[in-house]
């Protein structure tokens, strides 16, 4: 396992690395956030690793691998099932959902997926250096062309560069910010000259979500606050029910946020934003870990922190969940978990919950440029880079 582990190691080094500098504040609210709960999940759980990957907790644990239902009662007393057959490529066993695509454009810039659209496109920025866009383009995953959307241009001096890119009513949009704001932009996804939609002062805090929904841009901030503009323009103005949340997946927003310094699982308490619907995820039982909770369902670890299971927000359907590194669900999902793949040579698989198959997503030791997968905020796509090529999945064609 000690190719996966540099492998990982190397990953999350990079993304440090390429990591914006944040304003002070914002710098010292999410550092505070991280540490306690990296703090708190390494005091749980036995021989693990929790980091933070774009926007996901990755969870490394040791003991058997299961994908069974366990009864909701008492997790800790089921026995694990060990999955035995061998990992088949995942082009095979589910070709429908698997593209390829190059790693770079016609100028060398990196490409880096962003989102599928549905008519079989995908969103992909363009850049030179790291956690710096510089182009838009639209990826046709059948012709294999790039049509280029719009130019992002450069950061100013200390500005952050074009982030958050999100989809919806035929427009991308993104922020960028300076020392003291955030800029909204958005361009429609026929292309052409990006527009500034709106400035907010927001004394150096930093926006933690966007979203396109309603005619308008919907975003929150790292302090907490869901807040929106129209698309055509015009003012901020926060969002009802909003107040003090964050914003995970329209119209759901919640606390405590991805980077919010309160102790406690990420987004266990919703609000839907458009009906005043609120979702409180079931407590831990006695002994157990919360780690991550989304729209559907929460992972957490057993008394000891021996094994991890998923269960829905009001504490029934548990299922067990195999031992690896693992993601934690992407919105709208708790189907697909990336994990080890074997104890006695590395690799990395993805494993279904609904139907227990495992699959080799053919990182190993032959691709040197290998990336740990994660999954978009949508839960749809997935993506790595190996030294084959970058690889797309779309989870949403997996029966």
């Amino acid at each position: 396992m000690k190719g996966i582990e540099e492998r990982l190691s190397r990953t999350l080094g990079h993304a440090a690395e390429r990591a914006p500098r944040l304003a002070a504040p914002a710098a010292e609210r999410l550092e505070t956030g991280y540490r306690r709960r990296r703090n708190r999940s390494q005091a749980l759980i036995a021989a693990a690793a929790v980091v933070v990957v774009a926007g996901g907790v990755v969870v490394g644990l040791q003991g058997a691998d299961t994908g069974r239902t366990l009864p909701a009662a008492d997790p800790s007393g089921v026995p694990s099932a060990v999955i035995s057959a061998a990992a088949e490529p995942i082009e095979k066993v589910w070709p429908q959902a698997v593209w390829k695509m190059p790693a770079k454009d016609s100028e060398g810039r990196e490409l880096r997926p962003v989102a599928l659209t549905d008519d079989g496109t995908l969103l992909v920025n363009a850049q030179r250096k790291a956690e710096q866009p510089e182009v838009l383009y639209l990826y046709d995953l059948v012709g294999g062309k790039l049509r280029k959307i719009t130019d992002l241009g450069r950061p100013k001096k200390n500005g952050r560069p074009a982030a958050n890119f999100s989809m919806g009513e035929g427009v991308v949009a993104w922020w960028t910010s300076t020392k003291t704001s955030v800029r909204l932009w958005a361009v429609p996804l026929t292309g052409g000259e990006a527009r500034q939609v709106a400035e907010h002062e927001t004394g150096g805090d930093m926006i933690d979500n966007l979203a396109v929904a309603k005619g308008a841009i919907v975003f929150s901030v790292l302090k907490g606050g869901v807040f929106s503009v129209p698309l055509d323009g015009g003012k901020v103005t926060p969002v009802e029910r909003g107040s003090g949340l964050h914003l995970l997946s329209w119209p759901w927003a919640g606390s405590p946020g991805m980077w919010s310094p309160p102790d406690g699982a990420p987004f266990t308490h919703l609000v839907n934003l458009e009906t005043g619907h609120v979702s409180d995820a079931a407590p831990a039982r006695q002994g157990e870990q919360l780690l991550a909770c989304g729209v559907q369902s929460c992972l957490a670890t057993t008394p000891g922190g021996a094994r991890a299971f998923t269960r829905l927000r009001d504490g029934s359907e548990q299922q067990e969940v195999p031992t690896g590194f693992q993601i934690p669900e992407p919105v709208g999902q708790s189907r697909f978990y990336v994990r080890t793949l074997r104890s006695h040579a590395p690799g990395l698989g993805l494993y279904d919950l609904k139907t227990g198959t495992l699959v080799d997503l053919g990182i190993g030791n032959e691709a040197a440029q290998g990336e740990v997968p994660v999954a978009d905020r949508a839960g749809r796509m997935m993506t790595y880079l190996t030294a084959s090529g970058r690889y797309v999945i779309d989870l949403s064609k997996i029966p």
